[in-house]
């Protein structure tokens, strides 16, 4: 399936928006120590993960060249020994909008209402690709895929 050049330009768009939300919610789990936080816990929340990758994800990972070795043999097939090998702009929303109590309490009350800004914006980012094409979900691709019955994700409703 070829994509018109609007079309392409839609998503490179859409990507980009969203991998710059991304890399600003990521800054601010960083600022409120959650690399920590996670290596104290062990990344427990990541290994509750499983195939959130949505079709935003997939396609930014393919057309930045950054989509690490899956391994399903892990509760998430991007986990890693180290954390999660996917870049921070590439990662599923259910991801990179995830902290924990620990994380959302050394955010300052300005911190949180900004990171709840940015993961509504990102949100909203994400639905526009749902409403646009038809392999597209928050759920996932592999849930997703489950009730295409064989229709392309890049069909557009």
């Amino acid at each position: 399936m070829a994509l018109s050049s609007e079309e392409r330009q839609w998503i490179d768009q859409q990507l980009s928006l969203i991998g710059t939300l991304q890399t600003e919610i990521h800054d601010l789990f960083l600022s409120a120590q959650g690399a920590d936080a996670c290596a104290q816990c062990q990344g427990s929340c990541c290994e509750l993960g499983h195939n959130h990758m949505t079709l935003a994800n997939l396609l930014a990972a393919i057309l930045q060249d950054k989509l690490p070795a899956a391994h399903f043999d892990r509760t998430c097939p991007f986990l890693g020994d180290n954390g999660c090998t996917l870049d921070i702009a590439v990662r599923p929303y259910n991801c990179i909008t995830f902290i924990c109590e620990d994380v959302e309490q050394a955010l300052s009350v300005e911190e949180q209402n900004r990171f709840y800004r940015l993961e509504q914006q990102l949100r909203s980012l994400y639905i526009a690709f749902d409403e646009r094409y038809l392999g597209s979900s928050l759920q996932g691709l592999l849930i997703r895929s489950q009730s295409m019955a064989g229709s392309l994700f890049l069909a557009r409703r």
